[in-house]
């Protein structure tokens, strides 16, 4: 009786293992199928772009949507986009970079300081501060856009880089983030040893604390890169000059004006390969940055 009542555990144990390895294999199978297909849905968009740079705009509505043309176009398109306009578009990058660069690294410091002193330091008015920093972060950016103007245009910033970067700088969700970053990844008693070696707030804070929330100041940088970069509406209110337009605003322009006079054409290729240009940066900056994102994401996200 003993050996068969093992042959009978066994055997059922058995078949639990099987079921379970089965049941594991059908859900492995279904998440990469999911996997798949979101890739495919988030992909598709920018294979159809790097495709349709590649056209004229003949071939645009004469040829198949997926598939590259017999006859290329692209460097002749890229020619006509460095000439439209005196070569307007690569100076819309420049003004792009210089509003994405300055914002995300003034944006990060500022955060990461306002962080610092919420996370760390104890004074008056420290709690209302902090839920004034909350509360900012239900306000939508469109709402503050009357504001934000006559605020510029008091300080006489109207048509100039200073004015598009200042706003640009003030990040609520960036000092929220920093300050519970630093108070869960920096040990007070860092700020305590610091201070008994003579060392002053600021060589603490640019000594000690920056090498240490390194993930986290890379992972605001790129999320103020991507929003400075990808920002459409605020420079369109605060600037009139076309030398100034970043990308986003410049590009709308020539889609307003698709058929422009005098070009004798429309202008289908050169906002195509000027919209896969524009996303250009992104694509590069994110594999990068990727690990320093999710470690900072993952760190900033622990609860003591």
């Amino acid at each position: 009786m003993s050996l068969k009542s093992n042959s009978f555990i066994t055997t059922n144990l058995q078949r639990e293992n099987h079921s379970k390895s089965k049941k594991e294999r059908i859900s492995t199978s279904f998440s990469m199928i999911l996997m798949i297909v979101m890739a495919a849905y988030f992909l598709f968009p920018l294979y159809w772009l790097l495709v349709a740079m590649t056209k004229s705009t003949n071939q645009l509505f004469t040829t198949s949507m997926l598939a590259f043309p017999e006859h290329l176009h692209l460097m002749a398109n890229l020619k006509w986009l460095s000439s439209y306009q005196d070569g307007m578009f690569w100076r819309w990058v420049l003004n792009s970079v210089i509003y994405a660069v300055g914002a995300g690294l003034l944006g990060t410091l500022v955060s990461s300081m306002a962080g610092y002193s919420l996370a760390k330091y104890v004074f008056k008015g420290k709690n209302f501060l902090t839920v004034a920093v909350l509360g900012s972060l239900m306000i939508p950016g469109a709402a503050l856009s009357i504001p934000v103007f006559l605020m510029i245009k008091s300080l006489g910033l109207i048509n100039t880089y200073a004015g598009v970067l200042l706003p640009m700088i003030v990040n609520p969700f960036g000092v929220y983030f920093m300050m519970v970053f630093i108070k869960e990844s920096m040990p007070n008693e860092l700020i305590d040893s610091g201070r008994v070696d003579g060392a002053s707030d600021y060589g603490i804070f640019f000594r000690i604390a920056l090498p240490i929330i390194r993930p986290g100041l890379m992972t605001l940088f790129l999320i103020t890169f991507i929003g400075s970069w990808n920002n459409f509406f605020l420079p369109l209110v605060l600037l009139n000059k076309t030398s100034l337009y970043p990308l986003t605003v410049g590009l709308q322009i020539w889609t307003a004006n698709l058929n422009a006079a005098g070009t004798g054409q429309p202008l289908y290729p050169l906002i195509l390969i000027g919209s896969f240009l524009s996303i250009l940066p992104m694509l590069i900056l994110f594999p990068i940055l990727r690990k320093h994102i999710v470690s900072g994401i993952a760190m900033g996200g622990v609860k003591s």
